[in-house]
């Protein structure tokens, strides 16, 4: 509703003012802290729940937001404390996100959209096709899930789950501000990364915009026609334009490193012609190549051995910019990179 706007899609300064107008000066600094912390940080889902709430006060509170939660589904724990988290949307489309852990932290990758409209070839997300956008709330509402029901101190949130997020700029932008608010999630903005495969004028967009969240780059293959097959979006926005956009990036952050994400995949992008076309197009970027070998997504696309990865990448370092292998936390619950929605797809597309 308009008029009664989900609490988990506001900033605190929102918040506050919503209820200053409303309660006057005293009730926007003192109400409104306790009931964003409640909410957003504590992990209540109305704001009766919050301890010592009176009922007068926390009627303020309803009159003026939602609370209204995602449902969850499904839990799916791995054996390397990860977990995959199904969430059912009020219009019975579903989504996924998974809590990773790492070197004694913990990070939520959030989806943002419902399936996905890109059909990369790496990714079971794309399989599904786009249902829709999610708002700014349903995305700040998978960090708040996840981290009252794993109980722990969220440090770190990838947007790097079902969707392209800057074919949702807009909520995303809104939702990453949420999520960095005092007093609510309180997530540092240079932990906030959002990950695009290339939609060339969201990534000027948000240059021009100056957002502080940080932004990666899904490369797939530095052979332009392999990544045409691997990766639709360069019929509509062509390799040398994204090339030009993740320079210009670059230099928007002073030239400190950008990060480029590339899908290792069996007989097709490991080869001597992908390391020439490395060398020949990234000559001049100061990067990071993060190397994700392929987790099945169920198409004919074949995943590297251990053993084939570290050869490929030992081969890498040998252009002279930092190359690390990305781990995917929770691939037996299809819970690693590009695998979101394969469930999904297996148990059949969930109804509209």
């Amino acid at each position: 509703m308009t008029d009664r706007p989900n609490i988990k899609g506001l900033t605190f300064a929102e918040v506050e003012a919503r209820i200053r107008a409303l309660g006057g000066e005293k009730a926007g600094a003192t109400l409104g802290a306790r009931v964003y912390k409640g909410i957003l940080q504590d992990g209540f889902r109305t704001f009766g729940e919050i301890p010592g709430m009176a009922k007068e006060r926390a009627a303020i509170a309803d009159a003026l937001f939602s609370t209204t939660s995602l449902e969850v589904l499904s839990v799916r724990r791995s054996w390397d404390r990860s977990a995959k988290y199904a969430f059912k949307l009020a219009d019975g489309n579903v989504i996924e996100s998974v809590l990773l852990h790492h070197h004694g932290l913990w990070t939520v990758c959030v989806s943002s959209q419902a399936g996905c409209p890109l059909a990369c070839r790496f990714c079971a997300t794309g399989m599904l096709g786009l249902k829709r956008n999610l708002e700014a709330w349903e995305i700040v509402d998978q960090v708040v899930f996840v981290a009252r029901d794993a109980g722990v101190r969220v440090s770190d949130i990838v947007f790097m789950g079902m969707g392209e997020p800057l074919l949702n700029e807009e909520a995303v932008a809104r939702a990453a501000e949420v999520m960095t608010s005092t007093p609510g999630l309180q997530i540092s903005k240079k932990r906030i990364v959002v990950s695009t495969s290339g939609v060339v004028p969201a990534i000027h967009r948000w240059i021009d915009a100056g957002r502080p969240w940080k932004l990666v780059f899904s490369l797939g293959s530095a052979v332009p026609e392999k990544r045409l097959k691997l990766m639709p979006i360069q019929e509509r926005f062509g390799f040398d334009a994204f090339l030009d956009a993740v320079k210009r990036y670059e230099s928007h952050r002073g030239g400190k490193h950008v990060t480029l994400e590339y899908v290792a995949i069996r007989n097709l992008t490991m080869g001597d012609d992908d390391i020439e076309a490395m060398r020949t197009h990234l000559r001049g970027f100061n990067l990071i190549l993060n190397v994700i070998p392929l987790n099945p997504v169920g198409n004919e696309l074949e995943a590297p051995s251990m053993e084939e990865a570290r050869a490929f990448t030992a081969k890498l370092r040998g252009l002279g910019f930092p190359v690390k292998v990305r781990y995917s936390g929770g691939k037996d619950q299809f819970a690693g990179c590009g695998q979101l929605g394969r469930s999904l797809l297996e148990a059949g597309t969930p109804p509209k």
